[in-house]
């Protein structure tokens, strides 16, 4: 009920706000920006938007104010930026399935054609034993859970987007598993070092150092490409699941991290965030950044993005209903389920005002 009255309030000042926003002058931006990041301080969607911000400062020469603004699966933070004047000068730090689930959870009538989606960096899942684990291969482990359906693997919560790829992981693959909820992905890696779950799939962001020191060892890599580690205990190629696993394709390029901006910011204002963002992203120093981080630069933009979100609404929002999480049916909201996915996936999808040129 409080997150209903809360809603609420946030959408009645957005209206009241609407009212009085104003086109830019060609002077934008001329005040301080702020990005409301809708993630605990110190995880990647966090480090990524504080990274983004001061790049992106140098080419719009102005500052940036970074508030970490958390709960109701982000959209406490999104409806606050909503309910800010569309001018420019509020962003929403968060990952592109951020917004898949408000509708259908009951938090926000906010979806991500309300907003237009820019995501510098991205990561593939990964599917990870221990270290000392007798399972060296995808297969082995595969055929090991067949064996012991109870086999326990540890995500980063119920109803996370890693809970739910993973889950759709076993269904693709005809597999069972005793999930194990922890908070965050990089909890239930620490949780797979300790024994106490077998395997857990994950951003490979979240892990990378923990497979450099061998604590984990990474046995597929959800990319078309194969990727090596440099193990303490012996470096390693990671091979492709896509290779012998085509049908975990769906599963391919779902986690990217940056921000949002309302969809109806003055068309100037996102003329220069998106040259800003690009020059950002084309830059040697976000290289370096996102290659310290197990990331992989991204310049995600456009029609691109708007299908990429409209592709993980399907997968979020189903997920949660399958899982009995969300009591709303996405069909109420025209959402298709991923085997049956298009672009445009609907007319809500259709009907999103297009990207400025």
């Amino acid at each position: 009920m409080k997150k209903r009255i809360l809603a609420a309030l946030l959408v009645f000042v957005a209206l009241l706000t609407g009212c009085s926003r104003k086109e830019t002058t060609g002077q934008w931006p001329s005040q301080k920006i702020e990005i409301d990041v809708c993630y605990t301080a110190g995880g990647t969607a966090d480090t990524v938007a504080r990274q983004l911000s001061a790049l992106m400062s140098q080419q719009l020469s102005t500052t940036f104010n970074l508030v970490n603004v958390t709960g109701g699966s982000g959209s406490i933070a999104g409806q606050q930026v909503y309910a800010a004047a569309h001018d420019g000068y509020t962003w929403l730090g968060d990952v592109a399935h951020t917004v898949s689930g408000w509708r259908t959870l009951g938090y926000a009538d906010l979806g991500w054609e309300d907003f237009y989606g820019f995501y510098a960096t991205s990561s593939p899942y990964v599917l990870f034993v221990s270290g000392n684990s007798p399972y060296q291969t995808a297969q082995q482990l595969f055929d090991a859970m067949r064996g012991d359906p109870s086999m326990k693997w540890g995500n980063a919560g119920l109803g996370s987007i890693n809970q739910l790829t993973g889950s759709l992981m076993l269904e693709k693959l005809d597999l069972k598993g005793n999930s194990v909820p922890y908070d965050g992905g990089r909890s239930a890696a620490i949780k797979v070092v300790a024994g106490e779950v077998t395997w857990s799939w994950c951003g490979l962001s979240d892990i990378l150092d923990l497979a450099q020191s061998g604590d984990i060892r990474i046995l597929g890599i959800c990319d078309s490409s194969p990727r090596e580690i440099d193990c303490a205990k012996g470096n390693y190629t990671v091979p492709s699941l896509l290779d012998d696993y085509p049908e975990l394709s769906d599963l391919q390029g779902l986690l990217y991290w940056g921000f949002r901006v309302s969809r109806d910011t003055p068309a100037d204002a996102v003329a220069k965030i998106r040259d800003a963002f690009q020059s950002t992203v084309d830059s040697k120093e976000w290289a370096q950044f996102c290659q310290t981080k197990g990331l992989e630069p991204a310049a995600i933009i456009g029609t691109e993005s708007d299908e990429i979100c409209a592709k993980l609404e399907s997968i979020y929002a189903w997920g949660l209903y399958d899982a009995g999480i969300s009591t709303i049916n996405p069909a109420d909201y025209q959402i298709p389920r991923i085997e049956d996915f298009s672009f445009p996936a609907n007319d809500r999808t259709a009907a999103a005002q297009a990207w400025p040129e």
